[in-house]
């Protein structure tokens, strides 16, 4: 029960977060005021129950509070949030200990003050008595002159048994004005029946099963084609092809159903963002709002924990470096109010998470300067970069163009760690930048780290496995259209120049001069950046499921993990953003040449 009341509390209170914040800008929104106030009477409730002494006393003090701008007798001021955003925290404290093992000695005294001192008494006349005058059952001023008799009569009898002793209203305006009243109190609808909670375990396990039924059925496609292909028997054929085509999508219905399972709204996590923005603009003095989109969109709900970091990086870097102070903005012509915009949105099997700013943007020329006071650049090379190039250098670690180191950065950790996590993510970083106008960070994730389509590749004697959410196209190169450039391989394709890489020097293959005039070219993106993969020769596709490597070869930059593919033999997954790295490394020490 306890474990219930701890899953559901915690809950209730980061939604509170993102309506607390949200009901500061829309004050009159009764919706949103009602369901701040549904939360922490359930909350009060099941503590109640539970003995949790410290938890009811703060909740029953805030929903007071709520109650009053519910029934509007006090209005909604910084004060008055910043008590109701003190009191929701203390309560995520009280829930965290009682995690850790029980609750502790609290000092609320300060806080239970600061509650009751934004709470007004109670200045309206009884709702019911107002009810009744809205629906024409008595005049306003009858309505006074009872509750003037009410207060004068020392027995203090209720107004709805005045009311009908005088034959001003009957019983059955009474009852329906009482039933009105109660609908503007009442609790929200209760969690559906189709609904429950399942142990994110359970699941789990559940995934790495339907991973394990997606290898057996990749084995068992391939040993239908052996068979088949040597077997005259055409009704064994066919009823080996006929299970075989059956099971495999059987398995694919099972396994959608199964990541479905998982996924859940990055709502999740985008809720607590409009509390961050609110506390830290406030820090640092300056006016931001946030703007909020795609949080429906669904994702897979470890991708959705592990994302929530890296996010917290990037809006407080816009906050700290891109949004500028309201002086400064108004002698820009921008408005003094800054904005950042978070949204998600689905681009065929990723998903796309943006931050923007339309702040100061990012200036190049400061950035090339840092870097070539740390020793990341030699002059020489410095001279080369684009701007696309310099900006890269952010994403190193001990990076930062801050001069003051404070409580939010000027340390160097920060873009480091976010692209580090998204490697670890299978996703990608993509930064775009106009100086004085804002910056838009874009990370690129899979909808899912279970289960990946992939495409299979020939590299001498070995198959590898490309993931093909990466794969922009294959194409029969000939070999007078890879040249060499400044001692680097580039393939100009369709008017476009691409670096060449060649997995068999990569993966130290046994060499070999081919003899083929046309070379076979894997094009693999990453966020805005291509590369050439030449290979000898291409496979196919496959839906497969992706293992680690584990810690003893977890220093193989280019290599993701490793699947098994349907004749039984384990197969490497090649990690593109670790190619492109190879890539980038190789292309330097040739210029520097």
């Amino acid at each position: 029960m306890m474990q219930e009341f701890l899953t559901e509390s915690e809950e209730l209170l980061q939604r509170m977060d993102q309506d607390l914040v949200a009901l500061e800008t829309i004050p009159k929104d009764a919706e949103l005021l009602n369901r701040i106030f549904r939360a922490l009477h359930t909350i009060k409730g099941t503590s109640s129950f539970l003995g949790l002494e410290p938890v009811v006393r703060l909740s029953h003090r805030a929903e007071d509070v709520l109650n009053s701008l519910r029934r509007g007798q006090v209005e909604l001021t910084k004060a008055t949030m910043d008590a109701l955003l003190g009191a929701r925290d203390r309560l995520g404290e009280m829930l965290n200990d009682l995690r850790q093992g029980g609750l502790k000695v609290y000092a609320l005294d300060s806080l239970l003050a600061e509650l009751e001192s934004v709470q007004q008494p109670a200045e309206t006349p009884l709702r019911l008595g107002d009810i009744l005058v809205a629906s024409g059952t008595i005049e306003a001023n009858t309505l006074a002159s009872v509750l003037q008799e009410q207060a004068a009569s020392p027995a203090g009898p209720k107004l709805g048994e005045l009311l009908m002793k005088k034959g001003l209203a009957s019983a059955a305006d009474i009852g329906n004005a009482l039933e009105r009243q109660k609908e503007a109190l009442k609790d929200g609808p209760e969690l559906s029946a189709q609904t429950m909670r399942v142990d994110v375990r359970k699941l789990d396990e559940l995934i790495n099963l339907i991973g394990e039924l997606v290898l057996e059925r990749n084995r068992l496609s391939q040993l239908t084609r052996n068979l088949c292909s040597g077997c005259p028997d055409e009704a064994l054929n066919a009823g080996l092809s006929e299970c075989a085509a059956r099971i495999t999508f059987i398995t694919e219905e099972l396994q959608a159903a199964g990541l479905k399972a998982r996924m859940v709204p990055v709502d999740a996590v985008f809720r607590k963002f409009p509390r961050l923005v609110r506390d830290v603009s406030q820090s640092l003095q300056k006016e931001v709002d946030l703007q909020v989109r795609g949080q429906d969109t669904e994702l897979d709900k470890t991708m959705v924990e592990l994302i929530g970091d890296p996010l917290v990086h990037l809006i407080r870097n816009s906050l700290d470096h891109g949004i500028e102070m309201p002086q400064v903005r108004a002698q820009a012509g921008k408005p003094p109010r800054g904005t950042i915009r978070l949204e998600a949105r689905q681009e065929g099997d990723q998903i796309v998470i943006s931050v923007g700013d339309d702040g100061a943007g990012i200036d190049p020329e400061r950035v090339l300067r840092k870097a070539l006071e740390k020793g990341l650049v030699t002059a020489e090379r410095a001279r080369q970069l684009s701007p696309r190039e310099i900006l890269d250098f952010i994403f190193v670690a001990g990076f930062s163009t801050a001069e003051k180191v404070n409580n939010l950065s000027g340390r160097g950790v920060g873009m480091d760690v976010v692209r580090s996590n998204l490697k670890r993510m299978n996703g990608s970083i993509q930064l775009d930048n106009i100086p004085g106008k804002g910056t838009t960070v874009r990370l690129r994730l899979p909808l899912t780290l279970a289960i990946m389509p992939v495409l299979l590749i020939r590299v001498g004697e070995e198959i590898y496995a490309l993931p093909l959410r990466s794969v922009v196209e294959t194409s029969s190169v000939h070999r007078d259209e890879i040249h060499r450039v400044e001692g680097v391989e580039v393939l100009h394709l369709r008017g476009k120049t691409l670096p060449v890489l060649r997995l068999r020097t990569m993966l130290a293959c046994d060499w070999r001069e081919s003899l083929a005039i046309d070379e076979k070219a894997v094009i693999l993106t990453v966020g805005d950046k291509h590369v050439a993969v030449l290979v000898d020769g291409l496979i196919g596709q496959e839906s497969t499921v992706i293992k680690p490597l584990g810690s003893y070869l977890s220093h193989c930059a280019s290599i993701a993990g490793a699947t098994v593919s349907g004749d039984g033999r384990v197969r490497l997954v090649l990690d593109p953003p670790g190619l492109l790295a190879s890539v980038g490394v190789s292309a330097r020490s040739g210029a520097a040449q």
